[in-house]
């Protein structure tokens, strides 16, 4: 098969999302992940976070309308957290690089170095709901 798909080597966030993501609890949750990691080498790490602005019914949501979850502020505040220079500042600090799913896939081992993620990278529009 010609297309290989990259999975990330740690999954961090269930404890920072939504109401609790702080640029403090993210730091943080990357930090323990890298813990015991050599110096100079490069982990994946996958955020769990849904950013957006929240749905207005009757538009939005998936499937039937909106739901509780595409209508919470806690999407909005996850949006700001992730966005704010406060956050940024600690991951260049802790030498965190920001990149997309779509680089992991594009890079194979060794390929060099991971584009970092833009601002627009966080507000590009959802995929359609299947």
């Amino acid at each position: 098969c010609p297309y290989i798909h990259r999975w990330t080597d740690a999954f961090v966030g269930l404890s920072t999302c939504g109401r609790h993501m702080s640029a403090h609890r993210v730091s943080g949750a990357l930090a323990r992940a890298l813990e015991g990691i050599p110096t100079g080498h490069a982990l994946t790490a996958e955020l769990m976070a849904h950013p957006g602005y929240p749905s207005v019914p009757p538009a939005g949501g998936c499937g039937e309308g909106p739901d509780a979850f595409s209508c919470s502020w806690e999407r909005l505040h996850e949006l700001r957290v992730l966005t704010a220079p406060t956050l940024r500042a600690r991951l260049a600090q802790d030498g965190v690089q920001l990149c997309t799913l779509h680089d992991l896939d594009s890079k194979r081992p060794g390929e060099g170095v991971l584009g970092e993620a833009t601002l627009e990278t966080f507000l590009e529009p959802s995929p359609p709901c299947p």
